[in-house]
């Protein structure tokens, strides 16, 4: 089967008689249309992103013109600020509890902190960044701040459940990329359950997907396995310097999730 696009094609070429044979050929057709599409949608910018040597919590951390620098990752760079706001705003009111995984440059950290959270709980994975968000916690006009030092899979079930759940940390090593990014629907997707978890009744749960102004149904389906409902805003105008290598877009999907489904 060929599906032909405006600037590309895809051939279809099944290797098991199970996989499409039990539909006719116009359902066929419309799966393959609706995969190319999905797949046109999610293209995003990006550069050859070096291999992770040693893990992101163990590595030393620098920052270099506004860049984070960990194993050689670009782990958080300053033109994401609007996105990290967009994040915080979310999931956070005055008066409220926050769990907030990774700290990065504390972009996000500095949003949810001018809304007036009553409890802020920060669990970041490298003992370095961990030490500075300690000190930037200890700064005049912050307040509940806890800085919570390890990964999250090892700390998060003494923490407790929050009004708002933020996910914005990096693969720690090569078998996170391949599990978590190259094979999910999305990265923060290894994160869902625990974030249900983690989540009060009527809390909110967000990230960001590099789906540009979409989310696919594989996603959805993701999510939807953990919470009853999410809705996505778009965060326009973003601009990386040319040296960056996330895979980026433009215009980044921050994804809220409610309702968290129960085991």
């Amino acid at each position: 089967m060929l599906r032909r696009a405006a600037k590309f094609e895809v051939t279809l070429n099944p290797t098991t008689q199970s996989l499409l044979d039990p539909m006719s050929a116009e359902p066929r057709q419309f799966l393959l249309d609706r995969a190319l599409d999905e797949a046109a949608a999610g293209m995003v910018p990006g550069a050859a992103r070096p291999r992770i040597d040693t893990a992101i919590d163990a590595a030393a951390p620098a920052v270099v013109d506004g860049t984070l620098l960990v194993s050689g990752q670009e782990v958080m760079q300053t033109w994401e600020a609007p996105l990290m706001r967009a994040l915080a705003q979310a999931v956070t009111a005055r008066g409220s509890t926050v769990l907030e995984i990774g700290f990065g440059l504390g972009l996000s950290a500095g949003f949810v902190q001018e809304v007036g959270p009553a409890r802020h709980v920060i669990v970041e994975a490298n003992p370095r960044t961990a030490e500075v968000a300690g000190q930037w916690a200890r700064a005049d006009g912050r307040r509940g701040v806890e800085i919570v030092t390890g990964r999250w899979q090892d700390v998060l079930s003494g923490l407790g459940r929050f009004d708002g759940v933020l996910f914005d940390t990096y693969p720690m090593d090569e078998t996170e990329v391949d599990e978590y990014v190259m094979r999910d629907a999305t990265f923060a997707e290894h994160f869902f359950a625990p974030a249900a978890a983690a989540l009060a009744d009527g809390g909110a749960f967000t990230y960001y997907s590099n789906e540009i102004d979409s989310v696919s149904r594989r996603h959805q389906r993701a999510l939807l396995r953990h919470f009853r409902t999410f809705g996505v805003q778009i965060v326009d105008g973003l601009r990386p310097p040319e040296d960056c290598s996330y895979w980026w877009a433009s215009s980044m999907a921050v994804i809220v999730a409610r309702g968290p489904r129960r085991a």
